[in-house]
């Protein structure tokens, strides 16, 4: 019996199944590379965001510290050292706000902040705004309290007696708290490195650098001094070359500090660098400080 043969009909068609498939996958492939090719260089390598700094401004809620100045002086310097500046006022300046301030990924913050020294006197408390109602303290504090890392603050003596008191954040409340990646910290008030112990506890979260006065300052000194510190940073000096061209409160015999010791060689770039952003120069004018006038201590 003779073998059947295949019919060529069928074989046509199998022929042209595989073309067609053939066709489709290539038109997928096209359609897939132009797609690809055609996309905005954001979506294929997303930017890199500018590291980001802040300025704590909590003495703007008082109308005799107030200093727009500042404000604007100092966000443009960052600015133009490549920085994405928050500015912070006065009225924002909480317990929950000192709570949240280390988990923003902060290259660098001033803290223009009064400060005084609390406990058993080699400790530093950094004030808030948030009134201190014994009578009506926030549950959620009696446990930040009795540990000492939130105690009760006043600006005078008068104001103590008026029965005006603020929260504070003691040193071991930012030991509980923060987390820092490298930041540099500027502490603007008075005694902040008269004793290591603020100082300790913000590099034993992370932190670079802290950089403070040994003694007590005025604001109109401090102000103008932190300015001049800022623009040596954005050129590129060290922060131990910085530190040194600030000037001492003549005032009241103190001067700006930093620690550790080892941190002498640090720079802005390097921050800029930790926080993927390519090192640059700030076209910036020096300004000299200038002489302050004689006046009353504000007990930072």
């Amino acid at each position: 019996m003779s073998r059947r043969r295949k019919p060529k009909k069928s074989r046509k068609r199998l022929t042209y199944g595989v073309i067609a498939a053939i066709v489709i996958l290539a038109c997928f492939l096209t359609y897939f590379y132009l797609h690809q090719s055609n996309r905005a260089p954001s979506d294929q390598n997303p930017p890199t965001l500018p590291p980001k700094a802040a300025i704590v401004d909590h003495l703007s809620f008082r109308n005799e510290t107030k200093n727009p100045t500042f404000k604007n002086s100092c966000t443009n310097i960052l600015e133009t050292a490549g920085f994405n500046v928050t500015y912070y006022p006065g009225e924002n300046v909480t317990v929950d706000f000192y709570r949240n301030l280390a988990w923003q990924d902060y290259g660098l913050i001033i803290l223009r902040v009064h400060s005084a020294i609390i406990g058993n006197g080699t400790e530093l408390g950094l004030f808030t705004s948030e009134h201190y109602d014994p009578a009506n303290i926030p549950p959620d504090y009696y446990k930040d309290l009795q540990n000492r890392r939130l105690v009760e603050a006043y600006f005078t003596e008068e104001e103590r007696k008026q029965g005006i008191r603020y929260f504070a954040i003691a040193p071991r409340f930012i030991e509980e708290y923060a987390t820092f990646q490298s930041t540099i910290i500027i502490m603007m008030g008075c005694d902040g490195l008269k004793y290591n112990t603020t100082a300790e506890a913000f590099i034993s979260r992370g932190a670079k650098v802290y950089i403070a006065w040994d003694g007590p300052v005025s604001t109109t000194h401090t102000d103008n001094a932190t300015t001049c510190l800022l623009q040596h940073l954005a050129q590129g000096n060290t922060v131990e070359e910085a530190v040194n061209e600030v000037g001492p409160d003549k005032l009241y015999n103190s001067s700006l500090k930093y620690y550790p010791p080892t941190a002498g060689s640090y720079t802005i770039q390097h921050t800029l660098g930790i926080f993927s952003m390519d090192s640059v120069k700030a076209n910036t004018v020096l300004v000299k400080v200038k002489e302050e006038k004689k006046g009353t201590r504000l007990n930072w």
